[in-house]
Protein backbone atom coordinates (compact mmCIF):
# COMPACT_ATOMS: atom_id res chain seq x y z
CA UNK A 1 0.00 0.00 0.00
CA UNK A 2 1.25 3.60 -0.76
CA UNK A 3 1.16 5.40 1.97
CA UNK A 4 3.04 8.36 0.68
CA UNK A 5 1.69 12.19 1.43
CA UNK A 6 -0.07 13.62 -0.96
CA UNK A 7 -0.64 17.52 -0.85
CA UNK A 8 -3.72 19.65 -1.50
CA UNK A 9 -2.73 23.07 -3.30
CA UNK A 10 -5.59 25.45 -3.94
CA UNK A 11 -5.01 29.05 -5.98
CA UNK A 12 -7.46 31.68 -4.65
CA UNK A 13 -7.73 34.18 -8.20
CA UNK A 14 -7.99 37.75 -6.78
CA UNK A 15 -5.55 40.79 -6.40
CA UNK A 16 -2.91 39.44 -5.30
CA UNK A 17 -3.71 35.78 -6.17
CA UNK A 18 -2.86 33.42 -3.17
CA UNK A 19 -1.93 30.37 -3.17
CA UNK A 20 -2.70 28.01 -0.57
CA UNK A 21 -0.87 24.66 0.54
CA UNK A 22 -3.96 22.97 2.31
CA UNK A 23 -3.77 19.60 4.33
CA UNK A 24 -1.63 16.76 3.72
CA UNK A 25 -3.50 13.95 2.43
CA UNK A 26 -2.82 10.58 3.14
CA UNK A 27 -4.21 7.12 3.85
CA UNK A 28 -5.26 8.13 7.48
CA UNK A 29 -7.74 8.17 9.66
CA UNK A 30 -9.80 11.97 8.91
CA UNK A 31 -8.74 14.43 11.28
CA UNK A 32 -10.99 16.92 12.88
CA UNK A 33 -8.24 19.76 12.25
CA UNK A 34 -9.23 18.93 8.70
CA UNK A 35 -12.50 20.43 8.86
CA UNK A 36 -11.20 23.58 10.25
CA UNK A 37 -8.82 24.14 7.42
CA UNK A 38 -11.15 23.43 4.88
CA UNK A 39 -13.55 25.72 6.04
CA UNK A 40 -10.55 28.72 5.92
CA UNK A 41 -10.51 27.87 2.31
CA UNK A 42 -13.89 28.21 1.61
CA UNK A 43 -13.96 31.13 3.65
CA UNK A 44 -11.49 33.00 1.36
CA UNK A 45 -12.41 31.60 -1.75
CA UNK A 46 -15.89 32.73 -0.97
CA UNK A 47 -14.32 36.25 -0.42
CA UNK A 48 -12.30 36.30 -3.15
CA UNK A 49 -15.11 35.70 -5.59
CA UNK A 50 -17.10 38.38 -3.62
CA UNK A 51 -14.57 40.89 -4.12
CA UNK A 52 -13.91 39.90 -7.59
CA UNK A 53 -17.92 39.93 -8.77
CA UNK A 54 -18.23 43.68 -6.56
CA UNK A 55 -18.88 46.69 -8.98
CA UNK A 56 -17.09 50.08 -8.44
CA UNK A 57 -17.60 53.04 -9.72
CA UNK A 58 -14.71 55.97 -9.09
CA UNK A 59 -15.13 59.67 -10.46
CA UNK A 60 -12.54 62.44 -10.20
CA UNK A 61 -14.61 65.76 -8.92
CA UNK A 62 -13.54 68.17 -11.32
CA UNK A 63 -15.27 65.82 -14.12
CA UNK A 64 -18.82 66.97 -13.24
CA UNK A 65 -21.57 66.72 -15.63
CA UNK A 66 -22.70 70.76 -14.34
CA UNK A 67 -20.83 73.09 -12.30
CA UNK A 68 -22.95 75.73 -10.98
CA UNK A 69 -21.24 78.97 -8.42
CA UNK A 70 -20.40 79.08 -5.92
CA UNK A 71 -19.19 75.36 -6.14
CA UNK A 72 -15.95 76.25 -8.13
CA UNK A 73 -13.12 73.75 -9.51
CA UNK A 74 -9.91 74.22 -8.14
CA UNK A 75 -5.71 73.43 -8.83
CA UNK A 76 -3.98 70.93 -6.16
CA UNK A 77 -0.85 69.41 -6.27
CA UNK A 78 -2.00 66.72 -3.57
CA UNK A 79 -5.23 66.20 -4.95
CA UNK A 80 -6.21 63.32 -7.40
CA UNK A 81 -5.46 64.21 -10.63
CA UNK A 82 -4.40 67.70 -9.21
CA UNK A 83 -8.14 68.99 -9.24
CA UNK A 84 -10.89 69.18 -7.27
CA UNK A 85 -14.38 71.24 -6.50
CA UNK A 86 -15.06 73.21 -3.48
CA UNK A 87 -16.90 75.81 -1.96
CA UNK A 88 -14.73 79.12 -1.40
CA UNK A 89 -13.88 79.78 2.35
CA UNK A 90 -15.35 82.80 2.93
CA UNK A 91 -14.40 86.19 5.12
CA UNK A 92 -15.30 86.34 7.81
CA UNK A 93 -15.60 82.45 8.30
CA UNK A 94 -18.35 81.49 10.42
CA UNK A 95 -17.79 80.26 13.81
CA UNK A 96 -21.56 77.99 13.66
CA UNK A 97 -23.69 76.11 11.72
CA UNK A 98 -26.31 78.47 9.40
CA UNK A 99 -28.05 78.20 5.98
CA UNK A 100 -26.43 77.76 3.21
CA UNK A 101 -25.52 81.50 1.32
CA UNK A 102 -26.72 80.11 -2.20
CA UNK A 103 -27.60 76.81 -3.81
CA UNK A 104 -23.89 75.94 -5.91
CA UNK A 105 -23.42 72.44 -6.53
CA UNK A 106 -21.51 69.96 -8.84
CA UNK A 107 -23.59 67.55 -10.21
CA UNK A 108 -22.33 64.14 -12.01
CA UNK A 109 -23.98 61.66 -14.18
CA UNK A 110 -22.70 58.23 -14.01
CA UNK A 111 -23.47 54.52 -15.34
CA UNK A 112 -23.60 51.97 -12.45
CA UNK A 113 -23.10 48.73 -14.11
CA UNK A 114 -25.00 46.32 -12.40
CA UNK A 115 -28.52 46.47 -9.65
CA UNK A 116 -27.22 46.31 -6.47
CA UNK A 117 -26.95 47.95 -2.71
CA UNK A 118 -23.93 50.47 -2.95
CA UNK A 119 -21.74 52.34 -0.29
CA UNK A 120 -20.85 55.74 -1.02
CA UNK A 121 -17.58 57.37 -0.04
CA UNK A 122 -16.01 60.56 -0.54
CA UNK A 123 -12.37 61.80 -0.59
CA UNK A 124 -12.44 65.40 0.99
CA UNK A 125 -10.89 68.01 3.00
CA UNK A 126 -12.11 70.00 5.82
CA UNK A 127 -11.79 73.37 6.95
CA UNK A 128 -13.08 73.03 10.28
CA UNK A 129 -16.46 72.29 12.63
CA UNK A 130 -18.15 75.00 10.43
CA UNK A 131 -16.71 73.73 6.85
CA UNK A 132 -17.25 69.77 6.56
CA UNK A 133 -20.04 69.15 4.98
CA UNK A 134 -21.73 68.87 2.01
CA UNK A 135 -25.55 68.18 1.23
CA UNK A 136 -25.98 65.46 -0.64
CA UNK A 137 -29.15 63.97 -2.97
CA UNK A 138 -28.94 61.00 -5.50
CA UNK A 139 -31.56 61.19 -8.34
CA UNK A 140 -35.12 62.42 -6.93
CA UNK A 141 -34.59 60.59 -3.25
CA UNK A 142 -34.49 63.10 -0.07
CA UNK A 143 -31.45 65.27 0.42
CA UNK A 144 -29.36 64.59 3.12
CA UNK A 145 -25.63 65.61 4.60
CA UNK A 146 -22.82 64.14 3.86
CA UNK A 147 -19.77 64.52 5.53
CA UNK A 148 -19.42 66.63 9.41
CA UNK A 149 -17.01 64.39 10.89
CA UNK A 150 -14.24 65.28 12.81
CA UNK A 151 -10.78 65.12 10.70
CA UNK A 152 -9.72 69.02 9.27
CA UNK A 153 -7.36 69.96 7.04
CA UNK A 154 -5.70 67.10 5.39
CA UNK A 155 -7.72 64.78 2.52
CA UNK A 156 -9.38 62.17 3.92
CA UNK A 157 -12.15 59.01 3.29
CA UNK A 158 -15.62 59.42 4.73
CA UNK A 159 -18.11 57.12 4.29
CA UNK A 160 -21.60 58.14 3.38
CA UNK A 161 -25.06 56.41 2.70
CA UNK A 162 -25.66 52.92 1.43
CA UNK A 163 -28.45 53.25 -1.18
CA UNK A 164 -29.94 50.59 -3.48
CA UNK A 165 -29.09 51.58 -7.48
CA UNK A 166 -30.36 49.77 -10.47
CA UNK A 167 -28.26 49.47 -13.85
CA UNK A 168 -27.92 52.53 -15.98
CA UNK A 169 -27.69 56.44 -15.26
CA UNK A 170 -27.99 58.11 -12.23
CA UNK A 171 -27.13 61.87 -11.33
CA UNK A 172 -25.13 62.57 -7.81
CA UNK A 173 -25.32 66.30 -6.67
CA UNK A 174 -22.78 67.65 -4.16
CA UNK A 175 -24.27 70.59 -2.97
CA UNK A 176 -22.81 74.03 -0.72
CA UNK A 177 -23.75 73.60 2.86
CA UNK A 178 -20.95 75.37 4.15
CA UNK A 179 -17.49 76.93 3.02
CA UNK A 180 -14.49 75.68 3.34
CA UNK A 181 -15.55 72.05 1.94
CA UNK A 182 -13.69 70.19 -0.59
CA UNK A 183 -14.47 67.15 -2.96
CA UNK A 184 -11.52 65.38 -4.44
CA UNK A 185 -13.34 62.31 -5.45
CA UNK A 186 -16.23 60.04 -4.84
CA UNK A 187 -16.71 56.27 -4.65
CA UNK A 188 -19.80 53.76 -4.97
CA UNK A 189 -19.21 50.33 -4.63
CA UNK A 190 -20.90 47.01 -3.55
CA UNK A 191 -18.39 45.72 -2.30
CA UNK A 192 -18.99 46.18 1.81
CA UNK A 193 -15.81 44.68 3.22
CA UNK A 194 -13.90 47.51 1.11
CA UNK A 195 -12.33 50.92 3.04
CA UNK A 196 -10.55 52.93 0.72
CA UNK A 197 -7.17 54.95 1.95
CA UNK A 198 -5.40 56.38 -1.21
CA UNK A 199 -7.03 58.11 -3.95
CA UNK A 200 -8.54 55.46 -6.30
CA UNK A 201 -7.96 55.14 -9.96
CA UNK A 202 -11.17 56.77 -11.79
CA UNK A 203 -13.39 54.66 -13.67
CA UNK A 204 -13.53 56.40 -16.64
CA UNK A 205 -16.44 53.49 -18.62
CA UNK A 206 -18.81 54.29 -16.02
CA UNK A 207 -19.03 58.95 -16.48
CA UNK A 208 -20.69 60.63 -18.12
CA UNK A 209 -19.33 63.89 -19.76
CA UNK A 210 -20.85 66.94 -21.65
CA UNK A 211 -20.45 66.79 -25.78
Amino acid sequence: MNTANKTLSISVSGCPSTSLRAVSLSNRKPDLRDGWVFAIVLSMLLISAAAASAAKVVVEAEHYYTLKSSMAKASSQVASGSAYVHIPLQQPHGATEGAPFDTGYALFKVKIPKTGTYNLWGRVHWYDGCGNSFLLKIDDKPQMVFGNDGTYQRWHWVRGLRISLTQGVHTIRFQNREDGAKLDQFMLTTDTRYVPVRAEKETKQYIIRPK
